[in-house]
C-alpha cells in the first residue's frame, strides 16, 4: 500500500490599505469573509456546527474561496465592501463544467460568488445588510436542506440573489447578561432553462445565538443557538414546500491552558432531510461531542 503526505495551502491573499479609507484584497485562494469590513456576528467563540457561523444567512455569507479580489470603504463605523470570487478560477477552460474539469473566471461555470456589504459598527453592537450573487459549484453553501442544496449548489442551469440582514449587541463587561446575535437571509433561484413544476424558487434561513463570556471561571465561555438553514418557502408552479428544519446547539468552552481548549457540545436536528423525509415518516437527528482544540 502506497501512503502520500500532502500539504495544502488554504488561502493565499494580500491585503493592504490604499489611502482614503479603502483597503483592496487580492489572492489566489481567497476567501469571501476575508474581503468584508464587517463580520456581523461575535457568536461562536467555538465552532460547532458551521451553520452558526454565517450570520443566520448561509447563502448570502457562504465563505466560498477561491482566486479573487475585493475593495471596502470604512469611516466612522461606517463600511462598504464588494468582492468577487471564482471557487473554480484556477481551470483554464471555460467552456465545461467543474464536474469535467473547467471553470475560469466570469463565466457559468466559474463556482462565483459576488457581493456587495453596507454595514454600520459601534462599540457594543453592529448591522449589515449584504447581497450576494451566488452561481451553482461553490466551495459550498453551510447550511442548506437537501432540497435547496440541490438547486442553489449544483443545478448548473441556476444563479441564486441572496440577501442578508444581520447584527449583534454585546456587554461591555462580561456577567451574566450574554451577547446576542441575529440574522436572517432571503433568497431568489431563477433558471437559464426551463424546470419541472416545483423547482426551488424561493428560500429563507435565519438564526439566533446567545453567548456567555467567562461564565464561571474567567477564559470559560457558554453558548447556544437555534436556527433554519436555507430552506425553501416557494416553489415553481405554485407547489406548496414542507422544507422545514431547526437546529439546535449548546456548548460550554473550558479554557484548560493558555493554548488548550475542551469544549463539550450537544446538538439537535428537527428533521434534517426536510421535505425529502419520506411521507408519513419522521426523522431527528441528536448528538454530542467533545472538541478539544490546541494552538500554538
Amino acid at each position: 500500500m502506497n501512503c502520500a503526505n500532502v500539504v495544502a495551502i488554504d488561502k493565499l491573499f494580500y491585503q493592504l490599505p490604499i489611502g482614503g479609507g479603502f483597503t483592496a484584497t487580492v489572492g489566489a485562494r481567497v476567501g469571501q469573509e476575508d474581503m468584508l469590513a464587517l463580520w456581523p456576528s461575535v457568536y461562536p467563540a467555538d465552532t460547532i456546527l458551521n451553520l452558526m457561523t454565517v450570520n443566520g444567512a448561509p447563502a448570502a455569507y457562504g465563505k466560498n474561496l477561491g482566486p479573487g479580489a475585493g475593495l471596502w470603504w470604512q469611516s466612522n463605523g461606517l463600511s462598504l465592501s464588494a468582492n468577487y470570487l471564482a471557487s473554480n478560477g484556477q481551470s483554464g477552460n471555460p467552456s465545461v463544467a467543474a464536474a469535467a474539469g473547467g471553470g475560469g473566471i466570469g463565466n457559468r461555470f466559474s463556482g462565483a460568488t459576488g457581493s456587495v456589504q453596507l454595514a454600520y459598527q459601534r462599540e457594543q453592537w453592529g448591522l449589515a445588510a449584504i447581497w450576494s450573487m451566488v452561481q451553482p459549484d461553490t466551495q459550498y453553501v453551510p447550511g442548506t436542506t437537501p432540497l435547496t442544496h440541490g438547486a442553489i449548489d449544483h443545478n448548473i442551469d441556476a444563479k441564486t440573489n441572496a440577501f442578508g440582514l444581520s447584527g449583534f449587541w454585546q456587554p461591555l463587561h462580561s456577567g451574566w447578561l450574554p451577547s446576542l446575535s441575529l440574522g436572517w437571509g432571503i433568497n431568489s433561484t431563477t433558471y437559464g432553462s426551463p424546470q419541472p413544476i416545483g423547482s426551488l424558487s424561493t428560500s429563507q434561513s435565519w438564526l439566533v445565538g446567545l453567548q456567555w463570556t467567562d461564565l464561571f471561571i474567567k477564559g470559560n465561555d457558554f453558548g447556544f443557538a437555534v436556527a433554519q438553514p436555507v430552506f425553501a418557502t416557494a416553489l415553481s408552479g405554485g407547489v406548496t414546500p414542507n422544507d422545514g428544519n431547526y437546529v439546535w446547539e449548546w456548548w460550554y468552552k473550558f479554557q484548560v491552558t493558555d493554548n488548550i481548549t475542551i469544549t463539550p457540545a450537544l446538538i439537535y436536528l428537527s428533521r434534517p432531510l426536510a421535505q425529502q423525509t419520506p411521507s408519513g415518516q419522521s426523522f431527528s437527528q441528536f448528538g454530542g461531542l467533545i472538541k478539544t482544540s490546541f494552538r500554538f
